[in-house]
C-alpha cells in the first residue's frame, strides 16, 4: 500500500487514502502512484550536477546505475551512505490528462531535492520530513512516456564532507538513522484548473461545530464562480450523512480563501476510550462537472488546561505518555509494515498509556492513521532536536521556521494530534530568542491546540499556550532520569514537585526536587522519566539474521553490542554469573520494570503532578535500552509488565520508611492509594511475610477509597523480633472480594548482633572528620594514621585531598605491605604523580539514565549477610549505598592485580560529538564499584559505594563497613 502525504500549503486535492478502507471509498482515478522500482546512482564525489546526470541520455549511459525501491532510505542499499544520489524513473501519463493541472507530490525526501521532468527544470526543496509538491503540466506529455529525475543531497552526520554549503549536523534531522533519499511515497495528481490547495478543519466542542478554512487555487486567467459542497459523514459509514452544506463561490485568479462553519448535532467526541471519527468531503463543481474532490477524517475533541489540570472534552484526564523514537528494524524511519504500527500502538494502549510523544520527527501519515483509529493522543513535534542540534549556522533560524511551519500544516487536521511541542532542552541564544516567535507562528497556523514552547524548560522554564490564547501559562515541564534505585529520598523528591521550601520542610521531605527552573505552585508534568535495559539480544539477533538487512545500522549494532557485552563480562570476571547471556538481559529487564514502576508510583502520589511520559516505548539506536519493547515490537518482559502495573487506574504504593530497618527502631509503613475511577468501599489487607513464608504481621481495615490521592495507612511497625528479609504485601479488595489493586515492597531487618563490632584496631586517615565521628558513635576503636602505623593495621581513608601532607606516608605504607581502604566513594580521575592513590583510574558515571548499567556483586566477605552473586536489585537493600560512579581502566606500575568485587557492565550511549547517535550505541566497557587491588606486597580496597554518608542511618552501610574491617584485617 502506498502512504499518501498531506501537503503543507498544498493540502492534497484528491480523496486521501486516509480512511478509504474503513469507509469503502475508492481511490481517485486522477492519481498516479510513482512508488516502485526506480534507478539510482550514488554520486560519492558530487560530480553529477556538473556532468549532467540529470539528463536522461547521460543517466541511462552511466555504468553505476542500480535499482532502488521508492520509498525507502538509501542506507538499506548502501551502508551508511552520506552525500548525493541521483534518482530516475519513467512513467506513462494517461492521454486524458491532456489539459489538466498536473502536480508532482512527494511525501518526504531527505534532505535537499532538485527535480527535473523530461530534462526540464522543475524546482528545488529543502527539508527531509514533510511533504512538498511541484506543478509540472508544462513539462509532461500526456499519452506518452515521461522521465523524472531527482538530485538528492542527503543529511550529513558521520563524514567531513561539505556539499552545497552544508556540513555535518547542520540541518534539522532525526537521530534514529540517516534515512537519506526518497523515503516516503511519490505520486502524480491531475485536476481541473481550480483545485483545493488547503483545508483546515477546526472542531469546536463547546458549540458542536466544525469550521472549514478552505483555500483554492484558481489557475485560470479569468474570474469564475464554482459550486462548493461540504459533506460530513461518519468515517465508518460514508452513507450516514451528519451535515451537508452547498454554496456558490466567486473566484478571482490565484489563491482564494474563505471559511464556513458546520453544525454537528449530537456530536460524538473523539477520545482514547472512543476514537470516533468523522469524514469531511469537499467537492468543487462547475456546470455540473467535478473540478476537484478533497477528503479527510477528523475528530471532535479538545485538550486544554483548566485549574492546573488537563481536560479532554471537558473531563479531567491524567496524562500517561510514552516517548516514541519511531525507529524500525529494516525501514529505519519508515515502518516495516502496517502490522508493526498496529502492534506498537495496541501494546502502548494495553500498557495503560493514553498519549505517545514522537521524538522530534513527524510520524509517517499511515502511523497517524492508526493513532486516529485506535485512539491514542499524540504530541506533534517538528524535526528539531535542539539539544545543541542542528549545529548553529546563519541558516538555522530559517530551517527551524521551515520545520515548525510544515509539521503543523501537515498534521493539523489529525484527531490524535492534541498538542504542538516546538523545542526541547534549549542551550543557544539564537533558539531561545525564537521561542516566542515560533509559538506565535504555531498559534497563527493552529488556534485550536495546546502549544508547549520548550520541553524540559531549560531556557526559562516551560510555557504552555492554551487553545485560542496568545499569552502563555507558566508550566513545570520536567525531565528526570533518577536511575534504578528509587530510594526514600528520590521518592520524596517527586512528592515535593510544586512545593515551596517551607511546604517541603513541613512535610518532612528531604529529597531534591527534580527538573530545571521548576517553580512552586505551577501545574507540573514530568515529560521524561524512566530507566532502561537491553533487549533480549539473543532473540533479536536471531531474527535479524532471518529477516534483517545487514547493511542497516540496527542489524550491525545489535550484533556488536551482544558480542561486546559478552566480552566485557568475561574481561571483568563476572561471566560466571551469566553463562547464558539471555538471563543477563532478562535480569536487566526486571530491574528496568521495577525502577519504572516505583518512579511512576512516586509521581502519581503527588496530586500536584498531572502526568508523566516514560522514556521510551521502543528501543533503538542511541537510546537502545530505554524501550519497553525491542525493535521488533516484542514486549521486554518485566520492563513492560512493571510499567503496565504502575499505569493502572487504581494503584497502591507501599512504602517502608526506612526500607533497611534497625530492628530495635522499627519502621513506618505507609500505604498510599491513587484512584482515577469512582470512589468505592473495600477492605485493605496488609501482610508482612518472612523469606520462609511466615506471616509476622496481618491487618485488615475497612476503607473508603476516594478519588485522587489518599493515605490509607500510616503505622509504626514493631520489628524488635524480626530479622532478615521480609515482603510487605498490600491488597485492596472490593465489596465482592475482587482485587481492586495490590502491591508489595521488600524490607530487610537487622538486629544488633548482625552489626556486631569487629575485633582489632584500624587506623583512619580522615580529612573531613565524617568517618571518625561515625566510628566513634558506633563504638568502633581506631587510631589516627601516621608514619609509624604498622603495616598489619589497615588504614581507612576518607575525605582526604591530593595536597594532604600524609600522601607520602600513605603511599609508603602501601608499598611496604600495608592495606589501605578507600571507603568514601570520592575516587575521581587520578593520573597525577604524588596522588593519594598508588594507581591510575578514571571515574565514569555508573547510574544509567535511559540505559541500564547493571551492578554485579560477586560472593565476597565484604558482603557477608547481604545479597551476593547477583545484580543489585532496584528495590533491594543497596538502594542508598549503590555507586553513582564506577572506576574504569585501573592501572599502575609494577605488579598490579585487580579483582572487581562489585562490577559494572555498560556501553557508551552519549557522545559530545553527537555522531554515535546515528550509528547506534558506542563501545561496551566495564568498571569496578568495589575493587581489591594488589600492588606488590601492599593492597588497596577501593570503594565507590556511598558508605560513609549512610553510617548510622542505614544498617546496610554499617554492615558493609564492619565486613570491610574484618576483611582488611586478614
Amino acid at each position: 500500500m502506498s502512504f499518501l502525504p498531506q501537503t503543507p500549503h498544498f493540502i492534497l486535492t484528491i480523496l486521501l487514502v486516509i480512511g478509504m478502507a474503513a469507509s469503502g471509498m475508492t481511490q481517485n482515478p486522477q492519481r498516479l502512484s510513482l512508488d516502485g522500482q526506480w534507478e539510482i546512482i550514488f554520486d560519492e564525489n558530487n560530480l553529477g550536477r556538473e556532468a549532467g546526470w540529470m539528463k536522461t541520455e547521460t543517466f541511462e549511459q552511466h555504468p553505476d546505475r542500480q535499482l532502488v525501491t521508492v520509498p525507502s532510505a538509501w542506507e538499506r542499499l548502501k551502508e551508511d551512505y552520506e552525500g548525493v544520489a541521483f534518482y530516475r524513473t519513467s512513467f506513462d501519463l494517461p492521454a486524458d490528462w491532456e489539459g489538466k493541472v498536473i502536480r508532482l507530490q512527494f511525501g518526504a525526501v531527505n534532505y535537499l531535492s532538485e527535480v527535473w521532468v523530461n530534462d526540464e527544470v522543475v524546482g528545488f526543496h529543502e527539508g527531509g520530513f514533510t511533504p512538498f509538491e511541484f506543478r509540472i503540466d508544462e513539462m509532461v506529455k500526456a499519452g506518452e512516456t515521461n522521465e523524472l529525475t531527482l538530485r538528492v543531497v542527503g543529511p550529513l552526520f558521520l563524514t567531513d564532507k561539505e556539499i552545497d554549503g552544508m556540513k555535518a549536523l547542520e540541518t534539522p534531522q532525526w537521530r534514529g538513522g540517516i534515512s537519506g533519499g526518497i523515503w516516503q511515497s511519490v505520486q502524480l495528481l491531475a485536476t481541473a484548473e481550480t483545485y483545493v490547495d488547503d483545508v483546515f478543519i477546526q472542531p469546536n466542542i463547546r458549540e458542536n461545530t466544525a469550521s472549514f478554512d478552505i483555500e483554492l487555487n484558481h489557475t485560470a486567467i479569468a474570474n469564475s464562480t464554482i459550486d462548493l459542497e461540504i459533506t460530513i459523514t461518519e468515517a465508518s459509514d460514508s452513507s450516514t450523512v451528519v451535515a451537508n452544506f452547498q454554496t456558490k463561490w466567486p473566484l478571482h485568479p490565484g489563491q482564494n480563501q474563505n471559511s464556513w462553519t458546520q453544525s454537528l448535532p449530537n456530536a460524538v467526541y473523539w477520545s482514547p476510550d472512543n476514537p470516533h471519527l468523522y469524514l469531511a468531503k469537499i467537492q468543487l463543481r462547475k456546470d455540473g462537472q467535478i473540478l476537484d474532490t478533497w477528503s479527510h477524517r477528523f475528530g471532535m475533541r479538545e485538550l486544554t488546561i483548566t485549574n492546573k489540570d488537563f481536560y479532554l472534552n471537558g473531563k479531567r484526564i491524567y496524562i500517561k505518555a510514552s516517548f516514541f523514537e519511531g525507529l524500525y528494524p529494516n525501514g529505519i524511519a519508515h515502518p516495516d509494515n502496517e502490522e508493526m504500527i498496529e502492534k506498537e500502538i495496541r501494546l502502548a494502549k494495553e500498557a495503560g498509556f493514553n498519549l505517545i510523544r514522537p521524538w522530534r520527527r513527524p510520524p509517517v501519515p499511515r502511523w497517524l492513521d492508526y493513532a486516529d483509529e485506535m485512539g491514542v493522543l499524540v504530541v506533534g513535534s517538528p524535526a528539531l532536536e535542539c539539544m545543541q542540534l542542528p549545529f548553529s549556522t546563519p541558516y538555522l533560524p530559517m530551517r527551524v521556521e521551515n520545520e515548525v511551519r510544515n509539521a503543523i500544516l501537515r498534521d493539523r487536521n489529525r484527531a490524535c494530534v492534541i498538542q504542538w511541542e516546538l523545542f526541547n532542552e534549549l542551550h543557544r541564544p539564537v533558539l531561545k530568542q525564537m521561542m516566542r516567535p515560533m509559538a506565535m507562528l504555531a498559534r497563527d497556523l493552529d488556534p485550536t491546540r495546546l502549544i508547549l514552547d520548550e520541553s524540559g524548560g531549560w531556557a526559562f522554564g516551560a510555557n504552555m499556550y492554551l487553545p485560542e490564547q496568545h499569552e502563555p501559562t507558566k508550566f513545570n515541564d520536567i525531565h528526570n532520569y533518577p536511575g534504578p534505585f528509587i530510594s526514600e529520598s528520590r521518592y520524596d523528591g517527586f512528592l515535593s514537585i510544586g512545593m515551596t521550601k517551607e511546604e517541603k520542610q513541613a512535610a518532612g521531605l528531604k529529597g531534591r526536587t527534580p527538573g530545571r527552573n521548576v517553580l512552586p505552585g505551577l501545574m507540573s508534568y514530568v515529560s521524561e522519566l524512566g530507566y532502561g535495559s537491553l533487549p533480549d539480544l539473543t532473540v533479536n539477533n536471531e531474527r535479524f539474521v532471518r529477516e534483517g538487512n545487514a547493511l542497516t545500522p540496527a542489524y550491525r549494532y545489535h550484533e556488536r553490542i551482544a558480542r561486546q557485552q559478552k566480552g566485557v563480562l568475561e574481561e571483568s570476571g563476572f561471566s560466571y554469573l551469566y553463562p547464558d547471556m539471555q538471563q543477563f538481559y532478562l535480569d536487566q529487564q526486571f530491574i528496568h520494570g521495577t525502577a519504572n514502576k516505583r518512579m511512576i508510583e512516586a509521581v502519581r502520589a503527588n496530586p500536584e503532578v498531572d502526568g508523566y511520559c516514560i522514556h521510551a516505548l521502543v528501543a533503538g539506536d542511541w537510546i537502545l535500552g530505554a524501550g519497553l519493547m525491542d525493535l521488533w515490537r516484542n514486549p521486554k518482559t518485566y520492563a513492560y509488565q512493571g510499567t503496565k502495573a504502575a499505569n493502572q487506574p487504581r494503584i497502591l504504593s507501599v512504602r517502608a520508611k526506612p526500607r533497611n530497618v534497625y530492628a530495635e527502631k522499627g519502621t513506618t509503613l505507609e500505604i498510599l492509594a491513587v484512584n482515577e475511577l469512582e470512589a468505592t468501599h473495600g477492605n485493605l489487607r496488609i501482610e508482612v511475610v518472612s523469606a520462609k513464608g511466615k506471616i509476622v504481621y496481618r491487618k485488615t481495615l475497612k476503607k473508603e477509597w476516594g478519588e485522587g490521592v489518599s493515605m490509607l495507612l500510616s503505622e509504626q511497625l514493631n520489628t524488635t523480633k524480626w530479622r532478615g528479609n521480609y515482603t510487605v504485601k498490600s491488597t485492596m479488595l472490593g465489596k465482592g472480594g475482587e482485587i481492586l489493586a495490590q502491591n508489595s515492597t521488600p524490607i530487610d531487618v537487622f538486629r544488633a548482633k548482625d552489626l556486631s563490632l569487629p575485633k582489632g584496631k584500624i587506623a583512619v586517615l580522615d580529612g573531613k572528620g565524617t568517618l571518625t565521628t561515625a566510628l566513634t558513635e558506633a563504638g568502633i576503636p581506631f587510631n589516627r594514621f601516621n608514619a609509624q602505623t604498622a603495616p598489619n593495621t589497615p588504614v581507612f581513608v576518607a575525605g582526604v585531598g591530593l595536597d594532604s601532607e600524609t600522601t607520602g606516608p600513605l603511599l609508603k605504607f602501601i608499598r611496604e605491605g600495608g592495606t589501605a581502604v578507600y571507603i568514601d566513594g570520592s575516587t575521581a580521575n587520578i593520573p597525577e604523580e604524588n596522588s593519594l592513590f598508588p594507581f591510575k583510574a578514571r571515574a565514569h558515571p555508573g547510574m544509567g539514565l535511559w540505559t541500564c548499567i547493571p551492578h554485579l556483586l560477586r560472593k565476597h566477605p565484604i558482603f557477608q549477610g547481604l545479597p551476593q552473586d547477583q545484580m543489585m536489585q532496584s528495590q533491594g537493600p543497596y538502594e542508598n549505598i549503590w555507586a553513582t560512579h564506577t572506576l574504569r581502566d585501573i592501572s599502575g606500575e609494577g605488579e598490579l592485580q585487580v579483582e572487581a568485587i562489585v562490577g559494572v557492565i555498560g556501553f557508551d550511549w552519549f557522545s559530545r560529538e553527537h555522531k554515535m547517535h546515528y550509528s547506534g550505541p558506542g563501545a561496551s566497557w566495564w568498571g569496578a564499584d568495589v575493587a581489591n587491588i594488589s600492588l606488590g606486597e601492599g593492597r588497596c580496597i577501593v570503594s565507590q559505594l556511598r558508605i560513609v554518608e549512610n553510617l548510622g542511618k542505614d544498617p546496610v552501610a554499617d554492615k558493609i563497613l564492619r565486613n570491610m574491617i574484618r576483611f582488611s584485617q586478614k
